[in-house]
């Protein structure tokens, strides 16, 4: 179970990260402060791949993505002008849920990246150029949750209880099967063999496990997942809408995670 807010400190979290690039040095302190607290009990799996303590990936995420003290000043004044402020406000987190999946979203970014240099880097440098060219490949063109579940009038929470209504009302073989195949990203056969579960390939597919998230074929409104897709949250399985449907499994990924 993950910290709450209070009405206050989301209120005031969200006034400060409109305008997160010209904080004063106390506002950046609260804004480490409400963060921080917002994530005590935020545990992502991708914590473990990435072999760095929590507090110093939760201070990088703050001071990169939060504060985004490494951004180009210039960058803020250009966004007062127009659109961009506009968009940053819309995503602005008020919740420690919605803090929580920015931050498994940073720390999946760390662990593509981490894989990718260790890939690369036999004996040649990766580029900066190169890494943000796979990153951006992972995460699809919009990138922005909140903003890409809002297009089709669905929110960050409202995704994360219907997520926690679909697990809650899997059978067991297939809850297991989500939650650690899925959620915690367990080879499938090895949730079989670990619970005794028969015909895993059937469930599977049955579940919608087995097909590529990237990609999916028209009938994958069939499966359990397909139909929650398109009939609890209303998303058309469709090549325009793969970036909100990317972003429902994330956060359906970290709420089975948690399960």
């Amino acid at each position: 179970m993950q910290n709450t807010l209070s009405s206050e400190d989301s209120a005031e979290l969200v006034r400060l990260w409109r305008r997160r690039q010209t904080l004063a040095p106390h506002e950046m302190g609260r804004m480490y402060g409400i963060v921080g607290t917002a994530l005590g009990d935020c545990h992502p799996p991708e914590l473990k791949a990435l072999g760095e303590g929590r507090q110093e990936l939760v201070a990088q995420f703050i001071y990169l993505k939060v504060l985004r003290l490494d951004a180009d000043p210039e960058e803020g004044e250009e966004e007062g002008a127009g659109g961009a402020t506009d968009r940053a406000a819309h995503s602005a987190p008020s919740t420690a849920f919605a803090l929580c999946a920015y931050f498994r979203r940073y720390l999946i970014d760390c662990t593509r990246a981490t894989s990718f240099r260790r890939k690369l880097s036999l004996g040649e440098e990766v580029s900066d150029e190169q890494l943000d060219a796979h990153l951006r490949g992972h995460r699809g063109a919009a990138g922005d949750t909140a903003g890409c579940l809002a297009e089709h009038g669905l929110s960050m929470a409202g995704v994360a209880e219907a997520a926690r209504r679909f697990i809650a009302g899997l059978g067991e073989p297939e809850r297991l099967l989500l939650c650690e195949g899925f959620g915690r990203e367990a080879p499938l056969s090895g949730v079989a063999a670990r619970h005794a579960i028969a015909s895993y390939h059937y469930r599977a597919g049955r579940l919608g496990l087995v097909h590529r998230r990237e990609s999916l074929p028209a009938d994958y409104g069939r499966t359990l997942l397909g139909g929650w897709i398109t009939q609890t949250l209303g998303i058309a399985i469709e090549p325009g809408n793969m970036d909100a449907i990317g972003a429902a499994f994330e956060i359906l990924g970290a709420e089975a995670s948690s399960s």
